[in-house]
């Protein structure tokens, strides 16, 4: 009863509560590079329902066209621009023309994923210097370029926060993802830079960092043993959903993380918070109960 009259007494409805994001994020504009799928769709989406004003950037015109006219049909703010990032004047024309439509950029959320056919990825030692350049640029120039032409708009906005989605290849070696690794762990250090150096125009920069997410491309790419390897190496019972990172985002772009900057929070299910003998030592003080507890996919 307490939390509720203090609820009541800020203006905060407790019945019908569904975040203090919702009141500060409520006619923001908010670009999401990667909107049109997986967790930058999922975003989308739930920024929308919270009242923002939505820029979807993605290279798949069809997708994203429909998912902005389905957010319209509710009654939704949203608006579209192809993009492919490999091209900087792209990446430029997206924040102008963003600002040209709606007067300013608020926030910026990063979901950009581009595929190995596209950013091919290898070992070391058979990597070619053509698929390193590719794999830096689609995940690590890129990043830098959007902060890049966002930086100006935020500073002509008096703020803005910068969320951008690296990935848990950031933390640790993957074998056959050398590349893709190393432009993630730049991710990494690209925002801590903006975010230090940027701090005294209040505008933030944060990083969250999936471990294994259950996405349509990420079962495309993966088969069911990788996933279930990930599930069993999660100490949570379920494997990510783009939704689950999703809130997250939201959360670093919202005025609810108002003193959070320059950090990279990891949204794994305790996946990477643990030594390499807690699977035999899970198994043998749980028994049955740790399998049965794992997420069946």
């Amino acid at each position: 009863m307490l939390i509720k009259n203090i609820f009541n007494f800020i203006g905060i409805n407790f019945k019908n509560y569904t975040g203090l994001a919702m009141n500060d994020l409520r006619g923001k504009v908010v670009v999401v590079m990667g909107g049109a799928s997986g967790i930058g769709e999922s975003c989308v989406n739930k920024l929308s329902d919270l009242g923002a004003k939505v820029m979807i950037a993605d290279i798949n015109e069809g997708v994203g066209i429909e998912l902005k006219n389905r957010i319209k049909s509710k009654g939704g703010e949203v608006e579209f621009f192809k993009l492919d990032i490999f091209y900087e004047d792209q990446i430029k024309g997206l924040f102008d023309f963003t600002a040209m439509t709606y007067s300013r950029v608020d926030v910026l959320i990063n979901s950009v994923g581009v595929p190995r056919t596209v950013a091919p990825d290898s070992e070391i030692k058979d990597m070619l210097v053509e698929d390193w350049n590719k794999t830096l640029w689609a995940h690590a120039t890129s990043a830098m370029l959007a902060c890049k032409y966002v930086l100006q708009h935020m500073i002509d906005a008096g703020g803005g926060a910068i969320v951008n989605i690296s990935s848990a290849a950031s933390r640790f070696a993957t074998v056959d993802l050398a590349a893709y690794s190393a432009s993630k762990a730049a991710v990494n250090q690209l925002s801590k830079e903006v975010a230090v150096t940027y701090g005294r125009n209040n505008i933030r920069c944060n990083v969250v960092v999936p471990g294994a997410v259950l996405t349509e491309r990420g079962r495309k790419t993966l088969d069911n043993g990788a996933f279930e390897l990930f599930a069993t190496e999660t100490p949570l019972p379920r494997i990510a959903s783009p939704s689950d990172i999703a809130n997250v985002a939201i959360f670093l772009a919202s005025d609810m993380s108002a003193m959070v900057t320059g950090q990279a929070i990891d949204v794994d299910g305790g996946m990477m918070s643990k030594l390499p003998y807690w699977l035999p030592k899970m198994r043998s003080s749980r028994g049955d109960f740790f399998d049965k507890t794992t997420c069946q996919l």
